[in-house]
């Protein structure tokens, strides 16, 4: 009987133990120095990037540019110098025409502005 206390009480400590961990260990490697590297460096991202389509020669350097490559892909920078990146590495990522691209982005663009009119409405009657 104190043997299943026992064994119930380790399940539980790891479990606990896991779900406070996982997280962070999950966000340290989508964050790397090298991923944040890149994504600081729009420009250089895409030419390793490009590069490592067609010639993958160092892996790490490939998987921190994709990375940067596939968040920059998707932020949610509306303005017009955000749209142009977007753009880029959606077609790059992605492999979609431009006019699907377009397409995409103004409609995330038109979700994201509606979503901002929905919150002044609600400051409003509140």
């Amino acid at each position: 009987m104190k043997f299943r206390y026992i064994v119930l009480m380790g399940m539980v400590t790891l479990s606990l133990v896991f779900a406070l961990l996982l997280p962070g260990v999950f966000s340290q490697l989508r964050n790397t120095p090298e991923i944040n590297y890149y994504k600081g460096h729009a420009d250089l991202a895409y030419s390793v990037y490009s590069g490592c389509k067609d010639h993958p020669a160092n892996i790490d350097d490939c998987y921190a540019a994709y990375s940067a490559a596939v968040y920059l892909a998707s932020s949610g920078d509306c303005t017009p110098a955000g749209k142009e990146v977007k753009r880029r590495f959606k077609i790059l990522v992605e492999n979609i025409s431009e006019k699907n691209v377009t397409e995409e982005i103004i409609s995330d663009c038109q979700v994201k502005d509606e979503e901002h009119l929905f919150k002044k409405m609600m400051k409003k009657f509140s």
